[in-house]
């Protein structure tokens, strides 16, 4: 291995150790609770090396998000390819995203609103995310789970609105943040099901 081999080896393996420390800091505390300095003495390096790697905070947060996409993605697709049908990936999905929130910080998406650049890659990645979902109801609706008598891009755009709605009224301000994401789902997921996709539902329920 070359030096220049070895210093982009170094430099890329420290990158991911600031992002593995910076983000689980970042979830639990809110945003604006984590200082460099902060991560910087758990890894045990100075200030200037914590920049030179990696840049300010907004793009160790930006890295740290993307990151943190990209490897529940991962996840999904990953049992995708072993899940029965539809509802069996739904199910996997939901647990994974009770079992991050409930870990969470409410302040960690609130103050996330205030980086455009993160907002950004969030809303371009929810657009392709909202594509891959169509086709995932169309599938569904095929093998008898989803309703064939709703249109799905109305759902997904009320969706979001109430999401939005959440976070403008500061609802995780008068609720436990996992219970309005979970109160959220279910309500959502029960007005798309037939009956042999509610049957589904119901027992995962039963099993949380």
């Amino acid at each position: 291995m070359s030096k220049n081999d070895y210093s982009t080896s170094y430099r890329d393996g420290l990158k991911q150790k600031i992002i593995d420390t910076a983000l689980p800091l970042f979830k639990e505390n809110g945003i604006k609770a984590v200082k460099m300095d902060d991560i910087a003495t758990i890894l045990g390096i100075s200030k200037r090396t914590l920049y030179e790697i990696i840049g300010d905070k907004e793009h160790l947060l930006f890295e740290c998000v993307k990151h943190d996409t990209e490897k529940q993605h991962a996840m999904f697709g990953e049992h995708a390819r072993i899940a029965e049908n539809e509802m069996d990936m739904l199910a996997f999905f939901l647990k994974m995203k009770l079992k991050d929130i409930g870990t969470v910080n409410p302040s960690y998406f609130t103050e996330m609103y205030k980086y455009d650049s993160i907002m950004d890659y969030l809303r371009k990645k929810g657009a392709e995310q909202r594509a891959q979902s169509i086709g995932f109801m169309k599938k569904g609706i095929e093998d008898g789970f989803f309703r064939d008598d709703l249109n799905y891009e109305i759902v997904h755009v009320m969706s979001d609105a109430t999401i939005s709605h959440v976070m403008q009224t500061e609802m995780y301000k008068r609720y436990d943040f996992k219970d309005i994401f979970r109160t959220f789902i279910f309500v959502h997921l029960r007005g798309c099901c037939t009956k042999k996709g509610l049957d589904y539902l119901e027992a995962f329920l039963a099993q949380e």
